[in-house]
Order: structure tokens, then C-alpha cells, then sequence
């Protein structure tokens, strides 16, 4: 179960380009949908784009850290991954409940 859990952060990390998939889709969905959602949603989307961008250059920074050392230990992980993805779950939520909203 952890495995699946954490399957995307050890791509991430090991791939640190791809962090930077979920920062686009969420730009896209910005872009796409910026007429039909509410004002914050429209605010936590890019937020959640930019927390991802982010995120994808400080792992391509530590990809080439980890290079530099023998045994690096991602202690780092411990708090950026419950973070990343507690803010894509609230972006989530809050494009979905504004799509709700604007077709009721």
C-alpha cells in the first residue's frame, strides 16, 4: 500500500523533470477553465501550479545534490511530500466543488 502511496515521489525524485506534469496539468486547467470556476478557485489552482513548480526545481536541485554524496538520506521528504500532497488535494477539491456550484 505505502509503495503506491509513494510511487510518485520516488519517480520524482528520481525523474525530477516530472514533477513538473502535475504543475502543467494544473496551469492547463487554470487556463481551461479560468471563465467557469469561482475567483478562489481560480487562486488555489495556480497556487497549487506554482507549489509544484516549486517543488520540480528544488528536486532537480537535490537530484544533482544526491549525486555529490555517498549515501544521501531524503529526510527533507518526510515534510514536502504530506504537504504536496495535501495542496493538490485542496486544488482538487476546490475545482471540482466550483464546477459543482456553477452547474447547479
Amino acid at each position: 500500500m505505502l509503495e503506491i502511496l509513494f510511487f510518485p515521489i520516488v519517480l520524482m525524485a528520481s525523474l525530477p523533470g516530472t514533477a513538473m506534469i502535475p504543475a502543467a496539468i494544473f496551469v492547463g486547467l487554470y487556463f481551461k477553465k479560468r471563465n467557469g470556476i469561482s475567483k478562489v478557485s481560480r487562486i488555489l489552482t495556480i497556487c497549487v501550479a506554482l507549489v509544484w513548480t516549486i517543488y520540480g526545481l528544488y528536486e532537480t536541485g537535490m537530484y544533482f545534490w544526491m549525486k555529490t554524496v555517498i549515501a544521501p538520506i531524503r529526510v527533507d521528504l518526510l515534510l514536502i511530500v504530506p504537504i504536496l500532497y495535501l495542496v493538490t488535494i485542496v486544488g482538487t477539491i476546490a475545482l471540482i466543488k466550483s464546477k459543482i456550484k456553477r452547474s447547479a
